[in-house]
């Protein structure tokens, strides 16, 4: 078959897969609630029963949608809620049942020196060294946040140690019970946009999907920079909620800080 060929079907197929998943968004459609047959979707989607098919199998495949003989299909993953905004550990800021099992898979962690963009962030000098702590976040196995965090050295100085000797307690808590770094509030930006190479290969992805980059920097209670960090979501799966601090948390840290 000529590479054009292969090129156009697989350019069909992943618009097909495209359009599912915009088609449950738009509709608002939520476990256990059903597709509309595949003759329909392959009109709208504008591609042959055939394409329709092997991207529903593909939807399967990654527990997306639900197919029944004779029956039909049926969205079996709703979005994941997610309130980054939200201050404490992952799992604070995600609304899990008791039943989700969230996962964390250290992928790295090393001391480098500090780039411009965390210098400016983290209020550091020039060649600063820093820790740079690789995180996969796995949802009921399901790789779906990469999240990479950035600490001043001079803040944290054995971090490290603690990482590698795979200490059970999550990042934050380790900030504030070893090194009384507790953190009051953070400072986001969001993007979506294509997953990179590497995110297609740590989150699971084909090479036509999005993921929402989170950038941004955590403060302590006395409003010092303790933590310049990037976290890369599945776009798919979860819907974000945004939400902004009333002026009296803000001066209630101010005056905290000043006590």
């Amino acid at each position: 078959m000529p590479a054009c060929t292969v090129r156009t079907v697989r350019s069909l197929y992943e618009k097909t897969i495209a359009f599912v998943l915009q088609y449950i968004d738009e509709n608002g459609l939520q476990a256990g609630a059903q597709l509309p047959p595949e003759t329909r979707l392959a009109v709208q989607a504008g591609v042959s029963l055939v394409t329709v098919r092997r991207a529903l199998a593909e939807l399967a495949a990654q527990s997306v949608v639900r197919r029944e003989q004779g029956r039909g299909t049926f969205v079996v993953r709703p979005r994941v809620r997610a309130e980054t905004t939200r201050v404490g550990g992952l799992r604070h800021s995600l609304h899990l049942d008791a039943r989700s099992d969230l996962q964390t898979r250290v992928l790295g962690c090393f001391s480098r020196r500090a780039n411009a963009d965390e210098c400016a962030a983290l209020g550091l000098q020039e060649g600063a060294a820093v820790w740079e702590i690789s995180r996969l976040r796995l949802l009921n196995q399901r790789p779906l946040i990469w999240e990479l965090s950035t600490i001043p050295k001079l803040l944290a100085p054995d971090l490290g140690g603690h990482i590698e000797a795979r200490d059970p307690r999550s990042l934050y808590d380790l900030l504030d019970e070893v090194y009384k770094l507790k953190e009051a509030r953070e400072e986001q930006m969001l993007v979506s946009r294509p997953a990179r190479e590497r995110e297609q290969e740590l989150l699971d992805l084909m090479n036509f999907e999005w993921v929402v980059e989170i950038t941004g920097t955590s403060f302590s209670t006395r409003q010092a920079p303790i933590d310049r960090f990037r976290m890369i979501f599945v776009a798919k799966s979860f819907a974000f909620r945004l939400a902004t601090a009333p002026s009296s948390a803000v001066e209630a840290i101010e005056l905290a800080t000043g006590a």
